[in-house]
């Protein structure tokens, strides 16, 4: 995966139902999450099957927010979807339609296509989850280097520099991530790509590739 290929439409082949506002505003996928903040009201207008149930919820007529969750900064979901009890929300997280998530999950600052399967035991932060990916349990996106340091991405053809301190995964569309996996900050799984249970993931993934927990990878035949 190159520099140029890592483009919204590269990891997502579905409009985002509520932030497409967000997706078409950036060249690469990696700064969507960044991006989600400035553009909160906006996609509030945009979108009028969106009524405000809390202070800092957004929700559509059948959305379902079980009681034992926490949201801690600013929400909005859509109808079919679920968040469990013993799930935490924080920053600002934009979840589209029949997603789950929980239960004991923490989510901050993410786009979360529609689909998703995030079920149980996982952290994801500063991340995008495209259309019907799939974390396993335990999964966990790192966001931060140890040492605060600003987080480069390192594709086929460059290394840059993001100029951010805090990013976590680009998850393309029906992806699949095994059970207890963890992937580095900055992390690019491209679409239909299957990670292995216990992977480190570091880097790019190209879409249609198996990563196994040796490191080899290989394209898959479909």
């Amino acid at each position: 995966m190159t520099l140029e290929q890592s483009t919204p439409s590269y990891f997502f082949s579905q409009p985002h139902t509520f932030a497409s506002c967000v997706v078409d505003s950036v060249k690469y996928a990696w700064q969507i999450p960044s991006s989600i903040e400035s553009y909160w009201e906006e996609i509030i207008n945009l979108n009028p099957s969106l009524h405000r149930i809390g202070e800092n919820i957004w929700a559509e007529e059948g959305a379902v927010i079980e009681e034992g969750s926490q949201i801690e900064g600013f929400l909005i979901i859509g109808r079919g979807s679920t968040i469990k009890k013993n799930t935490i929300l924080r920053g600002y997280n934009i979840i589209g339609r029949d997603v789950l998530i929980g239960n004991f999950v923490e989510i901050k600052n993410t786009l979360i296509y529609d689909g998703v399967q995030l079920p149980h035991l996982s952290y994801v932060g500063d991340s995008v989850l495209g259309y019907y990916s799939h974390l396993g349990a335990g999964v966990k996106v790192s966001n931060f280097k140890a040492w605060g340091d600003e987080i480069n991405i390192t594709f086929d053809d460059r290394k840059i520099s993001t100029g951010l301190e805090k990013l976590g995964a680009i998850v393309g569309d029906k992806a699949d991530i095994g059970c207890n996996s963890v992937l580095y900050p900055a992390t690019h799984i491209g679409r239909g790509s299957v990670v292995y249970p216990l992977c480190g993931v570091r880097g790019v993934l190209d879409s249609d590739t198996v990563l196994r927990p040796d490191g080899t990878h290989s394209p898959i035949k479909r």
